[in-house]
């Protein structure tokens, strides 16, 4: 069977979607969020923490990596913008964003690898032959296509039955 860049490309993103994946992204807002909010006074936090009185608050994104995180009490006018986080806190988050960045790196670099392996090949025998560990990412061989014309046995009669042609609008010629 013929791959086209579509069979290719979903071969590709069946084969990744079994790479594992460490959700760094949750684990970076989540950190974030904490480090702010332990280092925002008291009665802001739990301003912060109140159903009631959340939206007078003022959020602002900050970004981890390629990470954003809307976090309260941190001012966009003030330089630096405050609150500072603690060493530790800091040190954490940019440990997770340089995880996440190697992390995507390497899928990065597989998927490439294994796309470039793909468009390489003309048919489904052929990438199969040269990955046989990823057959069963590929999608299932076709039957020969036949080269006999489609059935149409009565279509004329099935179309006239159903009002075909549609009657054309009668129109008034000028005298």
């Amino acid at each position: 069977m013929k791959m086209t860049n579509y069979l290719r490309d979903a071969f590709v993103s069946a084969a990744m979607q079994d790479v594992p994946k460490i959700d760094y992204d949750e684990a970076i807002r989540k950190a974030a969020t904490e480090a702010v909010m332990a280092a925002l006074p008291k009665c802001v936090r739990e301003a912060y923490e109140d159903e009631k009185t959340r939206p007078y608050i003022e959020t602002t994104y900050l970004r981890f990596g390629s990470i954003s995180v809307n976090l309260p009490g941190v001012s966009r006018y003030q330089q630096p913008a405050l609150p500072m986080l603690p060493a530790a806190s800091q040190k954490r988050l940019d440990e997770l964003v340089a995880k996440d960045k190697a992390q995507s790196s390497v899928r990065d670099s597989l998927q490439s690898k294994l796309r470039a392996a793909a468009y390489a090949c003309n048919t489904r025998k052929a990438l199969a032959e040269m990955l046989p560990e990823f057959e069963k990412y590929l999608p299932a061989d076709e039957p020969a296509a036949t080269r006999n014309l489609p059935a149409v046995a009565n279509l004329v009669a099935d179309f006239t039955k159903a009002g075909w042609p549609k009657p054309k609008a009668k129109t008034k010629t000028a005298a």
